[in-house]
This record gives C-alpha cells, structure tokens and sequence, in this order.
C-alpha cells in the first residue's frame, strides 16, 4: 500500500513538473513569435506567410429582447405644506432637504391665541349646558303642573320653547368649541406623508396665513417613485399593448432603469399605468412604471434610461464590440474560414447585453472572427489564428494591430512637435 501511494504521488509531480515546463515552453515560444514579428514591422519588411491576428469565437446563449427609451422619474406623491391658520411662525422642528416621517412635526404657529379662543368657547358651552339643564327642570316641573290644572298651557308653551332655545346655543356653542380646537391643531403642522422635505420657504418671526394660505415647504414622496416615458406607436405590435395594460388575466410587465451614463440597469420595477390615447401630435402613448428605490438614490426629476423586456431569444449569438468594423457598405465581422484566411460577413446587430453585443443576422455562431489588427487586416489575406487567451498578457500590446502604448504616443508626439 505504501508503495502504491509513493507512485501515484510521483506520477502527480511528474505531471505537474510537465505542465509547467509545458506552459513555460509554450509562453516563450510565443513571446519569441510576437518579437519576431514586430521586429519584422519594424524593419518594414513586412511577414512573411500568414499574419498572427488575435482573434476569438462566439458566445451562444439565451437571452431577453428589450426595447430602451428615455424617461424621467417623478415623486409618487407632491404635497404643498401651507398655513392653515394666522399667526407668527414660531418654530421650525425639521432640517431642510432630509427624510420626514408621517404625522412628524414641521412647524408651529403661535398658539397662545388659539387656545384662548378655544377656552373661550369651552367656557359659554359649560354656561349654555348650564341653562340648558335649568330650561329642562322648569319644562318637567310646568308638564306636572299642567297635567293637575295649577298652569295654564300657555306657561307650558313658554317653557318648551326656552329648553329647544337653551338646546341650540348649547349645538352652536358645542360647534364653536369644536372650531376652535381645530384652529388650535392647526398650529402643529405635520407631515401628512413619508418622504423627503424640501428647504423651508419662510423663517421664524413672519407672518404666515395671513392673507393666503402660505406656502411653508413642499415633500416629495420618493419610496416607491415614479417613472414616466414614451412608447412609439408603431412599436405596439402583438401582444405588447395588452401586457403593458395589464389586467387580472395579465401580470404586470416588468423594466429596468438605469443612470444614462452607466450601462447597468440596477433599479427594477413594474408598469402600472398606460395611458388611454395615444398624442396624435408626437405619435406616442403615456406609459408609467413604479420602483421601489428602496435606497432613495432616485430623485425627482432624473432623466433616467429605461429598458422593457419584449421577447425570449433562444440561442442568440453574440460577440465582443470591438470585434465589429464600419464602412460604407455598413457594418461587418472579419471572419477566419476553414483555410484560414479572412472573409468579410455583413451583420446586423441588437442590443448590449453583459457587454456583448447581440447579432440578429449574419452568423450562425460557429464563427471565429478577428478582434485586432483591422488596420492590415483585408478579406483573403492568410492569417494565423491566436485566440486571446494564449497571448502573454504583457505581449497584447504589442500584437500588429494593438493601440499603440503610451510611450509610443507620447513619443511620436514630441517628435511631430519637433
């Protein structure tokens, strides 16, 4: 057994020790290869037989087709914090720009005035309960003297119709008292939402409510938020109008919404309204989404990029950017055939997805295409393959093709400046 483990141990250094020297072969070969190569460049004369071109191969997998607009976010709820009541503005219990909660104090109005008036009327309720109570004992002792023939009816008559008085100023005093605590409450001015509150418009010591109602602040509820954008009519196509409008037989369509100098999409949300016309002016219809944006990193106002899942593609073929070259006759790949030598393929191409870019038409993903040297790089001409995984890392620069290093650039520079 002892024997057995020292063998199979043996043979795991023997291929480690062969890989390595392996790897170690195979890195300066191709260090040797590029040196060669660029001293060739170098010397102007050119290669000889097939060039070395980085190249690489096409990612195939399933991805969604979205379609991307332009939107703005808006609060989900605006609310304008006004005086309600007059009077000196007294205090100020927030700071500007930060995070209220519901029923939160905001501000206070002098209240002294207030509660007075609401003493006040506390005070001629009590008094008209009083008389009230007195009008009821006289209206039961006459009812008892009337049934024994002591009164007449006419003192009978007199004295219901002073209990229904007393009854009426005891409603309307009841009525002044509840005004007045309301006036009262309205000197604490409160949150009515959860959000975040703008700067104060007036300060402690102004008079407020004066001869409008005055605007004190405005809060801006940002969790969940709104974001509003425009569909093209023409893009209404299949399906796509009834699973925006949604419906119990139809779930929410879902989006995405990214910063516009980011290509991430990190906020995700749902539509929940689509407008019932579409503007014949700009041929487009209203369409609304809601976010959580649970962080609050979406404000008001935002011009944000928005991104709607239409279709499932199946298989989709994909390749790098770079990899993609223009002309007049628009735009293609650099592909290497089965003899190695390049041909041209025209392509048409969607959208970015994890930095890749989707090609709708021209491949079949079987492909090997070029990703560098396109500047000496013509369809026919022989090339030797090099995937970009078997260049030394500190060599890529240096492959026929490649952007030229900054020394280079600065060198060149200084000479022209010469």
């Amino acid at each position: 057994m002892a024997t057995l483990k020292k063998i199979i141990i043996w043979l795991i250094l023997i291929l480690i020790v062969g890989g390595l020297g392996y790897g170690g072969y195979w890195y300066w070969t191709m260090r040797q290869r590029v040196k060669a190569m660029i001293a060739q460049y170098a010397a102007g004369g050119g290669t000889e037989g097939p060039v070395p071109l980085p190249v690489d191969r096409c990612t195939i997998k399933d991805i969604t087709d979205f379609l991307e607009f332009t939107g703005t976010t808006e609060a989900v709820n605006v609310v304008e914090i006004r005086a309600r009541v007059e009077g000196y503005l007294e205090q100020i219990h927030f700071t500007d720009g930060s995070l209220v909660e519901k029923d939160q104090l905001l501000f206070t109005i002098e209240p002294d005035i207030y509660r007075s008036r609401r003493d006040e009327a506390a005070s001629r309720l009590k008094a008209g309960q009083t008389e009230l109570q007195r009008a009821r004992e006289d209206l039961e002792r006459i009812q008892k003297a009337v049934q024994t023939g002591s009164v007449s009816r006419q003192e009978l008559t007199r004295a219901q119709a002073a209990y229904d008085t007393a009854q009426a100023q005891v409603l309307g005093a009841q009525a002044a008292l509840d005004m007045a605590e309301l006036n009262l409450s309205y000197t604490e001015i409160r949150s009515p939402i959860t959000g975040r509150i703008g700067r104060r418009l007036v300060d402690v010591g102004n008079l407020v409510g004066a001869l409008d109602r005055t605007v004190l602040t405005t809060i801006r509820q940002i969790r969940p938020i709104y974001v509003f954008f425009h569909i093209s009519e023409r893009l209404l196509e299949g399906d796509l109008l009834r699973r925006l409008q949604g419906g119990e037989a139809v779930e929410p369509l879902s989006l995405s919404v990214g910063l516009p100098h980011t290509g991430v999409f990190p906020y995700s949300g749902i539509i929940d309204f689509v407008n019932n016309t579409v503007d014949p002016d700009t041929g487009t219809i209203y369409v609304r989404g809601r976010l959580a944006n649970e962080d609050g990193s979406l404000l008001p106002g935002m011009f944000v990029r928005v991104r709607v899942p239409t279709t499932e593609r199946q298989n989709a073929v994909l390749i790098p950017e770079k990899a993609v070259s223009t002309d007049l006759g628009g735009r293609y790949v650099l592909i290497v055939d089965d003899e190695e030598k390049l041909q041209r393929r025209d392509v048409t191409l969607g959208a970015v997805v994890d930095g890749l870019r989707v090609v709708t038409e021209g491949l079949n993903g079987d492909e090997t295409f070029i990703v560098g040297g396109f500047h000496m790089a013509r369809p026919g001409m022989s090339v030797e393959p090099i995937h970009e995984g078997q260049i030394p890392p500190e060599m890529v620069e240096q492959m026929p093709g490649a952007p030229p290093m900054v020394e280079d650039v600065e060198r060149d520079e200084t000479e022209q400046a010469d």
